[in-house]
Parts: structure tokens; sequence; C-alpha cells
């Protein structure tokens, strides 16, 4: 085992003792004045919409919580004053890892055909123009998802010169940098949580890039999509979170389809001439490494979540610390290995990678991987996630496998099989499914005459009193 990834075990078990498994908070009511509907959409996907009243008429305040199961628009964050500021009520929205505050109310909905039709004032520059217009946010976190598809081929290209110690290590010490303003904006409660998150990003990274070694990026990127069967698998250990099929119809589907995937992609031969022990023979290390990052960046998306959730607007600050931490992390995996203090190897880091002509790709893949796919992408991310439904958000961002496959096809020449395509759009469905609300299946089943599964009874029988 690396000594990184020795390093991250040792800083996680540090902070695991009272921040991993604690719950977040426990809260006795809603956050609302009068009567008031709390309608926003979250990266969970469930069906939870509050109606909340208070009673003026008593002398002490109570509020009475109802569900309101025509309203349009999925929910599953359950907004506390505790939790949110007041004078933002709109609620969370989380996608992948990364909560914001909703800015939207409900007139914010907008379709294409508003685009046309929506007039600014003279005094809105043009990031608000954009940033309140039906494509302008859709349109950035395309741009991020075809960003972080990027990362894939470039971090194969900086292996093949650069040991993949001082790749991540590079790549990371720039991002911390870029992001450093923000770590001294972390609230003070989050600073235990944020480390530990840290740590568990950096065994994401760290694994992506020792899998990149001897892995085809396409696949190692498909393979790092099995965050979807990470996440609800840490739901249920550690949130006590119900997961039955008729709680979670969506989380079953995206299991199967992504297990279909990885089993296609790793043992399913389309010319037919191996069999299956031979094809799970030739399994490789890379491939185990492609799925343990799945499990750092899924653990890091389940913790990130928790964090923001509890205390909303904290998601750069957050990032700012996971990146730090990884930077560090990496420092010390170099450090642990042979080619510090070798003949060249100063022009294996920062800044003497810079100074080298005869690696300029490589300092160039390092510049983009550190300040643009990773500081600039995570800022635009965040900044365009508020604007629309996490559940878009989820759809658009699970897009991201299928880039990485075409820039390593572009420029690695890589080929692809049957095997690739047929797993590789399997892994992509299990994301997209991700995003189906139970009123999805419910429909399903009406339209074949099934109506066993309704709506009402597909709902939680209580709103829930925790922020999961």
């Amino acid at each position: 085992m690396p000594i990184a990834l020795k390093s991250i075990f040792a800083i996680a078990i540090a902070f695991t003792r009272g921040s991993f498994l604690h719950p977040v908070h426990s809260f006795s009511r809603p956050i609302g004045l009068g009567s008031h509907s709390l309608s926003s959409p979250s990266s969970n996907n469930h069906v939870y919409i509050y109606m909340v009243s208070a009673d003026k008429s008593s002398s002490t305040s109570t509020v009475e919580t109802t569900r309101d199961e025509s309203a349009p628009f999925p929910a599953s964050i359950v907004y506390y004053d505790d939790v949110l500021n007041p004078e933002n009520p709109h609620g969370v929205v989380c996608a992948r890892g990364v909560c914001v505050l909703s800015d939207y109310d409900d007139d914010d909905y907008l379709t294409l055909e508003d685009d046309v039709s929506i007039t600014f004032s003279k005094d809105s520059s043009l990031p608000d123009r954009i940033l309140h217009s039906y494509l302008g946010p859709r349109i950035l976190l395309g741009i991020a998802s075809v960003l972080y598809g990027t990362n894939f081929p470039l971090g194969s290209m900086m292996n093949d010169v650069l040991p993949a110690s001082a790749a991540s290590a590079d790549r990371m010490v720039l991002a911390s940098i870029a992001l450093s303003p923000f770590l001294f904006k972390l609230n003070s409660k989050l600073i235990s949580r944020a480390l530990l998150c840290g740590c568990f990003t950096a065994t994401g990274y760290i694994t992506q890039s020792l899998a990149l070694v001897g892995t085809s990026p396409a696949k190692v990127a498909f393979l790092g999509a099995a965050t979807v069967l990470v996440c609800p698998a840490l739901e249920f250990f550690v949130s006590k979170r119900d997961l039955s099929l008729n709680e979670r119809p969506q989380t079953w589907l995206a299991a199967a389809l992504c297990l279909a995937g990885v089993g296609i992609l790793e043992i399913y031969d389309p010319s037919g001439k191996m069999s299956l022990m031979d094809q799970i023979h030739q399994i490789g290390f890379g491939d185990l490494l492609a799925l343990m990052q799945a499990v750092g960046f899924g653990t890091s998306f389940f913790l990130t979540e928790k964090m923001m959730t509890e205390i909303p607007g904290q998601a750069l600050p957050i990032t700012a610390v996971q990146v730090s931490v990884c930077a560090l992390i990496c420092m010390i995996w170099c450090f642990s290995e042979s080619w510090m203090g070798t003949p060249g190897a100063e022009h294996y880091a920062l800044p003497g990678l810079f100074t080298d002509p005869s690696i300029q790709h490589v300092a160039g893949a390092v510049f983009w991987t550190g300040l643009i796919t990773t500081a600039l992408n995570r800022f635009v991310e965040t900044t365009a996630l508020g604007k629309i439904s996490s559940a878009e958000a989820s759809v658009i961002l699970a897009t991201e496998p299928l880039w990485a496959a075409l820039f390593a096809a572009l420029w690695l020449s890589e080929d692809f099989g049957a095997n690739d395509y047929i797993g590789g759009a399997l892994i992509v469905g299990a994301c997209l499914a991700t995003s189906l609300k139970k009123e999805d299946f419910v429909k399903f089943h009406k339209m074949f005459g099934k109506k066993n599964m309704s709506s009402k009874n597909m709902l939680p029988a209580e709103p829930v009193g925790m922020i999961e």
C-alpha cells in the first residue's frame, strides 16, 4: 500500500472519533412564519414537500407541519431555522457533493421560451444576465462536466512523464493556492469534519492517479461513477436511512445498472474467445484502484453534503480545505518515493516543472487540471448550481465519463470495444437514474395497470426530524 494511503488512514482515524458517525443535528421545528410552502430540490430526489403554519393565537409558539403532495417540485431537504438563514428560505440544492443555497423562488422556474422575454435592468452585469437566464446556468454546468472529463486523459498523459505522486502533488498545490482565500471563511464548527473529508477526497484523487498509470482513462472514468453505489450505502449504514424498494426505487435501479455496467466492462469479451474465468483473471490492480476512487469520492460527497446541509454557503471553504489536505498528503507521498533527490527530480516539482522546455505539454496539463478543472471548475459549479434543480444538475454532471471517453479517443487514440460502449452506457444510465423521483415509478406502474403503488404510500408517514 502506498505510504500516501497510509497517511490518509492515519489522519482519518485522528478525526473519526467524535465526528464521522455523529448525526448532524435533530431539530424540533421548520422555519416559517404564517403559511409558506418550502419546495426545493436536492440531490437525493426524495419528495418531502412541507407546508409550515404557526399558531399565532397561542401564547407559546407552536408550528405544525403537513405535507403538500400537490406541490410540483421535488424536495428532500427539510429546512430548519437552526440551519438555514431566514433571509433565504428557499432551500438547499445538492448535486455530486456540492450543496448551495437555492437562489430562486417559485416564480424563478424558467423555461427556454422565457429567455427571449426576460428583461434586465441597465445595471445588470453580464454574469447576472447569464445566471438568471434559463440556458445560462445549464450551459455553465455543462461546461463544468466537459472540463471534468478532461482530467482523465490529461492525468494519463502526466503519468507518462511524471511519477504519479509528482503529478498529483503539482496539481493539488496549484489548486490549493488558487482556493486558499476561502480557507479562512470556513465555519469553525466544520474544521474537523472538513479535514476528515479531505482525507477521503485525497483517497479518491490518489487512487485515480495510480489507476491511470496502467488503465485506460475511459475505464477509470466509468468505474469512478460507481459513487452511485457508495453514497446510498453510506446513507444506509451511517444515516440509517430507509432504502427499501418502495422507499427508494431509483436507488435500486441505479445500483442494478451500475453493477451490470461494471460487470460488462470487466468480464464481458465481445469476441467470445475468452472464458469467463480468464476474463476475471485479467482484472488488473488498476481496475480495483479505479473502484477505490469511487469509495474515496463517494464518501467525500456524503460528508460534504452533510456539512453543507447543516451550514449552507460553505461550498468553497470546504473545497479549499479538501484540496489543501490533498496537497499535503500528496507531498508526503512524494517524499516517500525514491525519485526524490535523483538528478532531474527538480523538474518534476513546482516551480521547476514550468522551466523545463522538454515537458511543457505536461506543465500545461498540470496547470489545466490544477487551476481550471479543480479550482475554477468548482467555483463555476457552485455558482450555477443554485439556479437550477439538483435533478437537472445531476443529469448534466452525469455526462462526465462520456466526455472523458471522447477526449481519450481524440487525444490518446483509444479504441473501444462493445463491452466499453455497453458497460459505459449502463453506468451513465445509473447516474441518470439517481435523478428520478418515486412518482416517476408510480406513473410507470399506472401505465401498465399496476396501481398498488401510489404517491401517497410511497412517501414517509411523518416528516423527518433530522437532516441526513
